[in-house]
């Protein structure tokens, strides 16, 4: 089976723990990275064996390697839109790191260009793909814990405060919403579906002018709600808690998580579930399967997911 090749654009936190699954995998290669400097490409690239001739001084240099097959983007969520369509456009599939883009106008356009080159392309919400999130969308789908009516989530943590790094820079996209906000409402519409009726949301806007943390309230179809909160500057359990008629499922971090425990009838259990490598495998190796089938999207994450979610957040951004 043919290995696909990788490029890596951005080359921060969560891209050394990429590369440090694609190194661990059989069925990839990374073959390339790229940062706006080159220094900073070459050391990144020698701690993961990859060439120096490899390792990029610009983004552009690397989407222009003929030799790539997809590239993973890892870059502030404002380029997001920027560089997956420098990578559709030299003919690059696309890996983007969540949130997408900016909202919801912006990933419409992104996908225009990846229909119009017929490239893959996918927003890369790992937690979707992590088994144990998987093994749950089963068991709500089998009845196991009733009806599902009431889902609680929150993604919090307290960063240092930094008015010029990413987090509390509006111009680089800054705020609790967009990024760990994002990972509560994907759940949300992993659980519900992509449509709530209605959507209220409270925000704290701090000194910087962006969101330092934010409560949203979506309700669905007949009654149903997701009660979410996001934030950058409190540490919070990181919990999702889904509650149906019959019982309800409690999953710890579950942005990354491997374990659950299902309460039915007083009685609980414990599902673990551990990864491969470290639980970015799972989109990689979806990402490489609709590669090698000639699909343009995943059906787990699709164009049409990425798309729905993002008109949430843009509702979501109303109160702000």
């Amino acid at each position: 089976m043919k290995k696909i090749r990788w490029g890596i654009l951005g080359l921060g936190n969560i891209a050394n723990k990429f590369a440090q699954t694609i190194k661990s995998m059989d069925s990839v290669e990374l073959y390339a990275v790229a940062s706006r400097n080159k220094k900073k490409a070459e050391a990144f690239g020698k701690e993961y064996e990859v060439p120096s001739k490899k390792c990029y001084g610009s983004y552009e240099q690397l989407v222009e390697d003929e030799s790539i097959d997809v590239v993973y983007i890892s870059v502030p969520h404002v380029f997001h839109k920027e560089l997956s369509i420098l990578c559709l456009k030299n003919g690059k599939a696309v890996l983007c790191e969540k949130p997408v883009t900016m909202n919801e106008n912006e990933i419409e356009e992104v996908i225009r260009i990846a229909k119009e080159n017929r490239l893959f392309f996918m927003e890369a919400m790992k937690t979707r793909f992590l088994p144990i999130n998987q093994k749950i969308k089963s068991l709500i789908s089998e009845g196991r814990i009733g009806e599902v009516r009431l889902l609680q989530a929150d993604f919090g943590f307290k960063a240092e405060f930094n008015p010029d790094g990413r987090l509390f820079n509006k111009e680089l996209g800054g705020g609790a919403l967009l990024d760990v906000g994002i990972y509560t409402i994907s759940y949300s519409s992993f659980v519900f579906g992509n449509h709530p009726r209605s959507i209220k949301s409270n925000f704290y806007i701090g000194k910087t002018g962006i969101d330092e943390c934010v409560s949203i309230n979506l309700v669905y179809e007949s009654g149903k709600q997701s009660q979410l909160y996001a934030a950058i500057n409190l540490d919070t359990t990181r919990t999702a808690n889904i509650i149906g008629t019959k019982g309800r499922i409690c999953v710890p971090k579950f942005s990354n998580a491997n374990r659950a425990y299902i309460l039915v009838d007083g009685k609980e259990e414990k599902i673990e579930m551990p990864f491969d490598i470290n639980g970015f495998e799972y989109q990689v190796k979806e990402v490489n399967k609709c590669i090698l089938e000639g699909k343009l999207q995943s059906e787990i994450m699709s164009w049409k997911d990425s798309i729905e979610i993002m008109k949430i957040i843009d509702d979501v951004k109303k109160n702000f």
